[in-house]
């Protein structure tokens, strides 16, 4: 009679820690929302994203002012960055060219042929302490004929609008993830640009 009385009050202390367990919040990079294009070219694929270790976790990073990286296990991405960032460049790449045809395709996954593929090297991709991001994008755009064009995109978003004389309210992790969803959707408009200048199809 002890023993099973002790089991069940060992039952109940496990599930009251079980209860008090943070709860552990996922977000996705992209906003979901898929523009529809007029035309389908030119054809863009996106061929991959290279991400500083640093950032390149689960876990959501803040940069504090001390330079220190502090990282939230209750605010979690639901896919790695080097995976989530190319597909928000093309889709927004798409937008600013009005075309289907740019995509991003996953590393190891054929490939087929383009006017111009697209590889991402993301140098910095701070989200400071009061949620603005400060974002170091470098690129390389490479025409189906013709030389690589090595470009350099480096943004500062701010969270949210301040307005003069108004305490602001503290910065929600949603957010966070809009500004840095914006940091990458204006580099997008910077390589749009780009391909515009080159002619955008073969």
């Amino acid at each position: 009679m002890m023993l099973s009385r002790y089991l069940m009050l060992m039952g109940l202390v496990a599930l009251g820690a079980c209860g008090s367990s943070p709860v552990v919040n996922y977000y996705a990079l992209d906003d979901g929302v898929i523009a529809a294009a007029r035309g389908a070219s030119p054809t863009v694929l996106v061929t991959s994203a290279s991400v500083p270790e640093a950032l390149d976790r689960p876990q959501m990073v803040v940069r504090a002012a001390d330079s220190r990286l502090v990282l939230s296990e209750q605010q979690r991405w639901a896919e790695p960055l080097r995976a989530a960032i190319p597909r928000l460049v093309a889709a927004r790449l798409g937008e600013a060219l009005d075309s289907s045809g740019v995509l991003a395709v996953p590393a190891g996954a054929p490939q087929f042929d383009a006017d111009f593929r697209l590889a991402l090297h993301v140098q910095q991709f701070d989200v400071q302490s009061d949620g603005a991001v400060d974002l170091d994008l470098s690129w390389v755009l490479k025409p189906h004929n013709g030389k690589a064009i090595v470009g350099r995109s480096r943004i500062h978003e701010k969270a949210a609008e301040v307005t003069a004389g108004v305490t602001s309210t503290p910065v929600t992790v949603s957010e966070r993830v809009a500004a840095q969803r914006r940091a990458l959707g204006r580099a997008a408009l910077e390589i749009a640009a780009e391909v515009r200048r080159h002619g955008g199809a073969r």
